[in-house]
C-alpha cells in the first residue's frame, strides 16, 4: 500500500484471519469491506484471485451474520470468515486498486501512454509489480491506450507544425509509443494528409525567414521530411 493511502488494510498483515462486518457495493465490482476490526477499506474484484467475487455481493454470504460477541466458533467457510490466504488477497486487491485510483487521477486529466503513465505511477513510490498489473487491466478495458494517444497526439501536434514521417515517429517513439502503433497511427495520418503538400508547407513558412537553400534542407530534414520529397520540393520551386 502506498504511503498516502495508508489504512487498516496496510496495518494488517497476510497471516492474520478476518471476519467481515459489512459489505457495500459502491461501484460496479468495488466493494467497501469493514473488518471486525480497523477501518473499512475498498478493492476492486477483478484483482481478486483467492475470493470469489459472489461473497461480496449486497446478497452473498460475505457478510457476518453471527454475534459478534461470540467468534470464537468461527471456522473456514463459515459466512462472515476469511482464512489467511483470503485475507491476503482482499489486501492485495485493495492495494491495486490504491494504484488504480492514482492512474486514473491522471488518465481523467488527459491521455497517457503505457510508459508515461507507468513512469509517474513509480515515482510516487508503488511498487513495480502492483502498477504492472493494474496497467494491464487498464489496457484491458481500453482505458490506457497507446494508440488513442498517438492518435490524439498527432491530430494536436499538426495543428500548429507541418511535419514529416521521420519526426513524427522520432517523436511518439521518445513517448514510449511501440514501433507498430506508430506505424499504424501515421499510416491512417498520411492517408488524410499528404507528405509532400506538408512540405510545401514548411517550405513556404521557412522562405520567409531563411533565404540560404542548405539551411532550408536542414530544417526541413530536422523536421522529418525525406532527402526525396524535399529534393522535389526544392526543384519545383526551383531553388
Amino acid at each position: 500500500m502506498h504511503a498516502e493511502d495508508s489504512s487498516s488494510a496496510s496495518a494488517k498483515s497476510s497471516n492474520l484471519r478476518m471476519v467481515i462486518r459489512g459489505i457495500k457495493q459502491i461501484l460496479l465490482g468495488v466493494y467497501e469491506i469493514t473488518p471486525d476490526a480497523g477501518s473499512a477499506f475498498f478493492l476492486r474484484a477483478d484483482y481478486l484471485s483467492q475470493v470469489n467475487e459472489e461473497r461480496l455481493l449486497p446478497y452473498g454470504y460475505g457478510r457476518l451474520d453471527v454475534d459478534l460477541d461470540d467468534l470464537s466458533n468461527l471456522k473456514e467457510g463459515d459466512t462472515g470468515f476469511f482464512t489467511e490466504e483470503e485475507t491476503a488477497d482482499l489486501f492485495n486487491a485493495s492495494r491495486l486498486y490504491s494504484v488504480e485510483k492514482s492512474a486514473m487521477s491522471y488518465l481523467n486529466r488527459s491521455e497517457h501512454t503505457r510508459n508515461s503513465l507507468c513512469t509517474k505511477l513509480l515515482r510516487k513510490g508503488y511498487d513495480k509489480r502492483d502498477v504492472e498489473e493494474v496497467l494491464d487491466y487498464l489496457e484491458e478495458k481500453n482505458i490506457l491506450s497507446d494508440l488513442r494517444f498517438a492518435a490524439a497526439w498527432v491530430r494536436s501536434r499538426s495543428l500548429d507544425h507541418a511535419e514529416g514521417r521521420t519526426r513524427l515517429t522520432a517523436e511518439l517513439t521518445a513517448r514510449g509509443v511501440n514501433r507498430s502503433i506508430i506505424k499504424q497511427v501515421l499510416d491512417e495520418y498520411f492517408l488524410e494528409n499528404d507528405e509532400e503538400e506538408l512540405c510545401v508547407k514548411a517550405f513556404k513558412k521557412l522562405v520567409k525567414i531563411k533565404k540560404d537553400e542548405d539551411k532550408i534542407k536542414a530544417s526541413l530534414v530536422r523536421q522529418g521530411f525525406s532527402f526525396k520529397i524535399i529534393k522535389k520540393i526544392l526543384h519545383d520551386a526551383n531553388v
